[in-house]
């Protein structure tokens, strides 16, 4: 009798334990981020023209939308004409959910917090693409190029990129300018102690 008694004080504990843990993953879920942005893929095949379709949007500014053929995600590029920065989207093939969000600039490279979703919308990653740089963030570089080299980021001449060394694992600011047809202007910046690594002025072959 006595041993019946502790089995089913066992059973019980066990079941009681079993369901805490069944809610708390219940609540668990319910706190996790997700998202419920779709593609419209009806609009993008019967509005593109060649391989990509390029509208206005009074939010985002000039969009861009191409992929989807043969089983390809698609693809958005999203970004105000007086921005420096642009959004970055990729959408599943076949449940046309959000897999992918970001920011960019100009196409030269990713910053800020970028987001991965599952094809339920579920938040399944977070990666900080300012991590390598954030000894010498971006808001130092503008500062440099605008108060100290003196030019206009929104010149096309004017680009900025970075990157990581791999012989070194160093991070990289590169910029690169023309202030004529003859010569380019190039300045790589260690982006752990924000010093000037080199300067170089090329000369432009037609």
């Amino acid at each position: 009798m006595i041993r019946r008694i502790i089995t089913l004080l066992t059973l019980l504990v066990v079941i009681s334990s079993c369901k805490a843990q069944g809610n708390n993953n219940i609540k668990q879920n319910k706190t996790l981020e997700r998202t419920t942005e779709k593609f419209d893929s009806w609009t993008y095949y019967t509005q593109r023209q060649g391989n990509e379709y390029v509208f206005e949007d009074h939010l985002r500014g000039k969009v861009r939308q191409f992929g989807g053929d043969n089983g390809s995600d698609f693809v958005e590029y999203a970004r105000k004409q007086n921005e420096l920065f642009g959004t970055y989207k990729e959408f599943y093939n076949k449940t046309k959910t959000l897999k992918k969000i970001g920011r960019y600039y100009y196409n030269k490279f990713s910053i800020g917090i970028w987001k991965l979703y599952n094809e339920d919308g579920y938040l399944i990653e977070t990666i900080n693409k300012d991590i390598p740089y954030k000894n010498y963030p971006w808001e130092k570089v503008e500062r440099f190029i605008t108060e100290e080299l003196k030019l206009n980021l929104f010149d096309k001449e004017v680009e900025v990129n970075r990157y990581i060394d791999e012989e070194v694992n160093l991070p990289i600011w590169y910029i690169t300018w023309r202030t004529d047809s003859t010569e380019v202007f190039s300045i790589k910046i260690n982006a752990l102690t924000g010093k000037v690594i080199s300067k170089e002025i090329n000369e432009v072959r037609e």
